[in-house]
């Protein structure tokens, strides 16, 4: 099975992705976490300038740089997803939302996504924080913020646009979580989903 864990920037994405890997583990359940953008890739390396140096890239840049990660680890995606639970925090569709708030077409980003087989998720678990609350968990984290991450204009945007794609259920089947709650009940609705399909 393969899920993601999506989320505006503070929505706790990379907790959860950790204690739904956790709690999977506890209960026998052999699973493996990706976390995107990987950096350890040339491309990877291109999106962390971005992000962190402020180098300038057009909004189809940025999408063609996200999205070739997911092109490269299809096969790793499929594989793994065939024996165990593949998790990935953050996905496709995080550049969904956030590249096509930069100006990218949504239904070219869509037709790119099937032209190159973009692995589709079965469920995209989306945690629903409301960005004054996410910007407050990212300011407290001890780690230095890339320029979205610091951008609470930008987040406010991102919650809207991830309200629309899910509402819309675009792409793949959507969940909205409330993101509000402690991270541990966050993770039991996520697992018993996953469990009990």
């Amino acid at each position: 099975m393969f899920i993601v864990i999506e989320g505006i920037d503070g929505a706790g994405c990379e907790t959860q992705a950790k204690l739904v890997s956790n709690k999977l583990s506890q209960a026998g359940h052999a699973n493996f976490v990706q976390k995107y953008p990987h950096y350890d890739t040339p491309v990877g390396k291109k999106i962390k300038e971005f992000l962190y140096e402020s180098k300038e890239m057009s909004a189809e840049e940025q999408f063609l740089n996200y999205t070739i990660q997911f092109i490269d680890d299809k096969a790793m995606i499929e594989a793994k997803s065939k024996d165990l639970i593949f998790i990935a925090d953050r996905y496709f569709t995080t550049t969904l939302c956030f590249q096509t708030l930069e100006g990218y077409n949504e239904k070219k980003a869509l037709e790119y996504a099937d032209n190159h087989r973009i692995i589709k998720p079965k469920y995209i678990f989306y945690l629903d924080v409301p960005p004054t609350i996410a910007a407050h968990r990212k300011f407290g984290e001890n780690k230095i913020l890339n320029f979205r991450e610091k951008d609470l204009a930008f987040m406010e945007k991102t919650y809207v646009k991830y309200d629309d794609l899910v509402k819309r259920q675009v792409w793949a089947k959507w969940i909205r979580v409330n993101g509000k709650r402690k991270p541990d009940e966050i993770a039991d609705e996520i697992v018993n989903t996953i469990t009990s399909d």
